[in-house]
Parts: C-alpha cells; structure tokens; sequence
C-alpha cells in the first residue's frame, strides 16, 4: 500500500503539471531562447513555491491564504506584474545584437531565472486554488485509505514534485532542441508568440485583480 502512495503522489505530480499554463509558457520559451540549463532553474524555482503551498495544504492552513482577499489582489498584481515584465524584457533582449547585454546577461544569469520561478508561481493564487482542490483531495482520499499515509506525507510533497519535473524537464529539454532544428527567423517567432502569451496572462492576472476588488467593494 505505501508503494502504492508514493506511486499515486509522483503521477499525481505528472498530471498537474500537463496543462499549460505560464509557468509552461516561460519554461518552454527560456528553452527556446536561452537554452535548457536556463529553463531547468527556472523549473526548480517553480517547484520551490508549489512544495511551499503544498506543506500549506498538508498542514491545513492553506484555506486561510486563499481566503483573503486583500492577499489574493496583491498577489494577482504582482503576478500579473511579474509575467508582464518578463515578456516585455525577453522581447528587448532578442532585439539586441549585442550578446554581452546587460538585459541578456540578466535573463541568462541562474539566480534571476531561478527567482522568476519562485515568483511566476508564487504570486498566482491559481496555484493556490489548484493545489487546495488537487493536493487536498488527494491527501483526505489516502488518509482515509491508507491512515499510516499521514507519516509520510512531506515525502510524498516531494515525490509530487518529483513527477511535476518528470514532465517538465523532458518537455522543455525537447522545446531546447527545436534551437537546431529552426531557422532564426522562425525561432524568434515563435518566442516572441510565447512571450505575447506571458503579456496575455499578465493583463489577465490584473484582470482578475480588478474584478476580485470590485466584487469585494462594487
């Protein structure tokens, strides 16, 4: 049976992280543009926020962050924020003939993508949401199934994780490959169509901002 947990947690981990979203729009767009060791920091610094609200949702007080308003607001606004910039900077960057810009060399250095990763997930209460229902759920269905599951249940937040880059890392490894593969005039399409997404999702978090607060105070 605990084989059978831990096997549950890390394809619980794979299918999360199937459907796109931006956190799979920047993985895939850094892959493209910079390479995969750039998009493979990134990646871990999204998986550090999801194993944060994760240990939330294990220990019950998640329900207490998405419930506050005033928080879900700061945090669409600083997500919004977040991937709005990214977009826009990448773009500059591609533009730049020099390769030794201080934009490129930013985008390129492993602490700055790495934080990008924490906060691209971090600020998008989506993720919050999503984890409540996902990891909650599962988390009360093997309880009650299993009830030894509660003593291993920080080693299956880390096993969820463990699935989560089993999809990623191969996904974004193939996206890098494609650097070989197309012309440069079709690779900067198509990063530049990534990073239109990143600028979409950002006006749609300041979207979801704006309509929180007017359904709060309107």
């Amino acid at each position: 049976m605990l084989i059978n947990f831990f096997f549950s947690s890390v394809l619980l981990g794979i299918i999360v992280a199937i459907p796109p979203g931006s956190v799979t729009v920047v993985a895939c767009q850094r892959a493209l543009q910079i390479g995969f060791r750039n998009s493979i920091f990134f990646s871990f610094g999204s998986c550090v926020s999801d194993m944060f609200y994760l240990f939330l949702v294990y220990f019950g007080v998640a329900g207490l962050i998405s419930g506050n308003v005033i928080f879900k607001i700061i945090l669409w606004l600083i997500c919004g924020l977040t991937l709005i910039l990214l977009g826009v900077f990448s773009i500059i960057a591609i533009r730049k003939k020099d390769k030794n810009d201080k934009l490129n060399e930013f985008q390129k250095s492993k602490l700055s993508t790495f934080i990008s990763g924490i906060l691209v997930t971090l600020t998008n209460p989506v993720t919050i949401i999503g984890w409540i229902a996902v990891a909650g759920n599962f988390f009360l269905l093997w309880n009650d199934k299993f009830p030894e599951s509660k003593k291993y249940g920080l080693i299956s937040v880390f096993l969820i994780m463990i699935g989560v880059l089993l999809w990623f890392l191969p996904m974004t490894f193939a996206v890098s490959r494609l650097k070989k593969i197309l012309n440069e005039r079709l690779k900067i399409f198509f990063i530049l169509i990534t990073n239109c997404f990143l600028i979409i999702f950002g006006f749609a978090a300041f979207y979801s901002a704006a309509q929180t607060l007017l359904d709060v105070f309107g």
